[in-house]
């Protein structure tokens, strides 16, 4: 996985239609990867849809083989994804409701962006699943010399030129002494969530 890779992820298309990937957990505990579709224009619509764990390596799946795919979450928003040889198009729909109407925005993301947005969903997928595991454990506090170097050197990093999400990550984590996950980590993950594909979907709703 490339290191430049940041958290949240997010992708801006030349309709300036923009694709986020974050993580979600319920209210029962389950890890979720949620899918937001924002166009960008003044008033755009913003949809967004949640995409179980076994979900994500479905997609991953169909990625890989150039196939269509499609996905509902339990509210009824969904995800659609359809290829072509110069992009795939990302489309997120929004189920009218008490207090919103029906929208859709869709990304076309460019083939050669393909490789990048799967390890993204990996990586968010393998965030989600994290923060259950974190959610037993007590939080570690950064000490006042910790919080002093991560502040200074996020004051550093944001001034160069060029700076980025990735830039100023990889500043603090230096700081902090925290290593990133390796290229085999990544790949791991990868091997993980595609070992996922055919399980049936187990939700907590």
């Amino acid at each position: 996985m490339p290191e430049q890779l940041t958290y949240p992820y997010c992708y801006t298309d030349g309709q300036n239609h923009r694709l986020n990937l974050r993580t979600a957990v319920d209210g029962n505990g389950e890890p979720y990867v949620w899918v937001e579709a924002e166009n960008l224009a003044h008033g755009g619509d913003q949809v967004s849809m949640w995409l179980t764990i076994e979900q994500v390596a479905e997609l991953d799946a169909a990625l890989n083989t150039g196939s269509e795919y499609h996905a509902a979450d339990h509210t009824g928003d969904s995800l659609s994804v359809t290829p072509s040889a110069p992009w795939t198009t990302f489309t997120v729909t929004r189920q009218a409701n008490d207090d919103e109407e029906s929208a859709t925005v869709p990304v076309v993301v460019l083939t050669g962006r393909l490789p990048e947005l799967r390890d993204a969903l990996a990586m968010t997928a393998q965030f989600a699943q994290q923060r259950i595991a974190a959610g037993a454990r007590k939080p570690y506090v950064l000490t006042p010399a910790e919080h002093d170097r991560a502040w200074h050197a996020i004051e550093g990093a944001a001034g160069e030129p060029g700076a980025d999400p990735g830039t100023i990550l990889r500043a603090v984590l230096g700081a902090l002494q925290i290593l990133p996950p390796s290229a085999e980590d990544w790949q791991a993950a990868r091997e993980e969530l595609h070992g996922r594909v055919g399980r049936k979907p187990s939700r907590g709703e």
